[in-house]
């Protein structure tokens, strides 16, 4: 089977890689190349024939700052407690992973759902995360990290929060504490998604206190179509002491009905023009400011607009952040 390169890229795909590639099945019967194999995590994982059975399994045999590579193949992987990447340089990939330049891609056929806590909690630099779909359980998030986790990257992936259900503390992606401060935290193509009913769901990202981060070209969507939906109080929360931006995304809630409060929320910060936003739009779905929650000082806007409904000008210039 062609699915290796010598230098270890999945199947010929990014990323290329000087390190060693660990395959994970999502069950422990799972079908690679129209053959059926058997997952358990006493294999060495080194082949798509002999994939590990668990995540964690892949972590463990996996080195630090070397290039390794978890493959996921498709389906939807489960932690029975928090999946703890402490190691440092890890790339997990979901497959299968054909990218299309840098906007956003389909939903991905890869998940990562924790059963019982935490879903996956990143507490070493240089972890990338490519086509996965994280879902969080009631009340506990999807990831989490801390300021040790620098650079920490997500490429194509989705949060979900639609399936769950709703509670303030039902979050997707977020630091573990209001004062976690990676540098260099980056969110690019991604779905943040939410549409729950009864009780609003908590944010699909807090960036904490990261500093330079980025979020850009990336599609937040509360669905509020759902059966009972409504509104979304918080999509994005922005702490004190951050600094970063937010670039080409787009921010939707899809019924006029169901709006959301607030797309991306702050707090003051201690330092004018701490965080810029920059060519985003929204729908006219916001009972409130899209950015908001900061001193007018704490934030450059440049080119933020917001939609009008049919027959309106196509767009309102947002100039308020509070």
């Amino acid at each position: 089977m062609g699915f290796l390169t010598k230098y270890g890229s999945a199947w010929g795909a990014i990323p290329m890689t000087g390190g060693s590639v660990f395959w994970v099945a999502p069950s422990a019967s799972y079908t690679v190349d129209g053959k059926a194999y058997s997952a358990s995590d006493d294999h060495d994982g080194l082949s798509p024939e002999r994939a590990k059975l668990t995540i964690g399994s892949a972590v463990t045999a996996a080195t630090a700052n070397v290039g390794d590579v978890i493959a996921l193949l498709p389906g939807a992987h489960t932690t029975a407690a928090a999946l703890a990447v402490s190691k440092a340089g890890l790339t997990f990939v979901g497959l299968p992973y054909m990218p299309e330049g840098d906007g956003v891609q389909a939903t991905p056929q890869v998940s990562i759902t924790g059963t019982a806590a935490i879903g996956v909690a990143v507490t070493a630099a240089d972890v990338s995360f490519y086509n996965i779909t994280f879902v969080p359980i009631t009340q506990f998030q999807a990831v989490t990290f801390t300021t040790a986790a620098n650079r920490l990257r997500f490429k194509h992936c989705m949060v979900d929060l639609t399936g769950v259900t709703g509670h303030a503390n039902t979050k997707g992606i977020t630091g573990t504490g209001a004062t976690q401060a990676p540098r260099r935290l980056r969110l690019q193509g991604c779905w943040l998604k939410a549409g729950v009913a009864t009780t609003s769901s908590g944010y699909a990202l807090d960036v904490s206190a990261a500093v330079e981060f980025m979020v850009e070209k990336c599609v937040v969507w509360h669905d509020g179509f759902v059966a009972s939906a409504v509104a979304w109080t918080a999509a994005i929360k922005v702490n004190d002491n951050a600094t970063g931006m937010f670039r080409d995304n787009e921010l939707i809630a899809s019924n006029v009905a169901v709006a959301v409060t607030g797309f991306i929320v702050g707090v003051t910060h201690t330092g004018a023009g701490a965080i810029q936003f920059v060519r985003n739009t929204t729908t006219v779905n916001t009972s409130g400011a899209p950015f908001t929650g900061w001193a007018a000082a704490d934030c450059d806007l440049c080119l933020n607009y917001v939609a009008t409904v049919a027959g309106g000008t196509g767009g309102t210039l947002v100039t308020s952040t509070t």
